[in-house]
């Protein structure tokens, strides 16, 4: 997720940029989570909510069986 502040400095805003991570995204209850994070950015009168997105990748190490 991507937010930038309604105020300045100098002549720019301030981008800010969140990771949320968990042991295991696929869990049911992380979406709602992820969910009331980005409506409480979106809804501030401070920042203005840039992009949000929710994505991830799993990777296992494999060995030969032989």
């Amino acid at each position: 997720m991507s937010a930038r502040s309604v105020d300045r400095v100098g002549d720019y805003t301030v981008e800010i940029a969140v990771a949320l991570a968990v042991d295991n995204p696929d869990d049911p209850a992380m979406a709602p989570i992820v969910q009331k994070f980005v409506d409480l950015i979106a809804g501030s009168a401070d920042f203005r909510l840039s992009s949000a997105s929710r994505t991830y990748s799993y990777s296992e190490s494999m060995t030969p069986t032989t």
